[in-house]
This record gives C-alpha cells, sequence and structure tokens, in this order.
C-alpha cells in the first residue's frame, strides 16, 4: 500500500509540474495574439486545466499526508 501511496503522489505532482510547464511554454505564443483572438484561445484552454488543477492541491496533501501516514 505504500508503494501505490507514493506513486500517486508522484504523480500528483507531475501533473501540476506538468501543466505550470505547458502554461509557462504557451505564453510567448499568447503574446503574439490580438486582444479578441487571445479571448477565444483561452477558452479552449480554461477546461483542461480546470480538471487537472485539482491535482495540485491533491498533491500538496499526498505530501504531507505521506510521512505519516505509513510510518
Amino acid at each position: 500500500m505504500l508503494i501505490a501511496f507514493e506513486v500517486l503522489t508522484v504523480l500528483l505532482a507531475a501533473i501540476t509540474m506538468g501543466l505550470a510547464l505547458a502554461h509557462a511554454s504557451e505564453y510567448p505564443g499568447k503574446l503574439r495574439l490580438d486582444e479578441q483572438t487571445y479571448t477565444v484561445v483561452q477558452t479552449i484552454y480554461y477546461p483542461g486545466f480546470t480538471i487537472g488543477g485539482i491535482a495540485e492541491p491533491m498533491a500538496a496533501i499526498a505530501v504531507l499526508v505521506l510521512p505519516w501516514d505509513f510510518a
């Protein structure tokens, strides 16, 4: 059970970092867009980041619980 929880914790942290990296990588391209196009493009990205965004608080909780859960 400990290994499964450790893998879950690493997976949640990786999802969080992956979304942050994707967001940072897209930023230079978004800077080239005019305001109207930028607004349209943003609506495309929000659902995916919102769904994946739940991993950030879950990762934080898992990292805090990991040392005490199986000690």
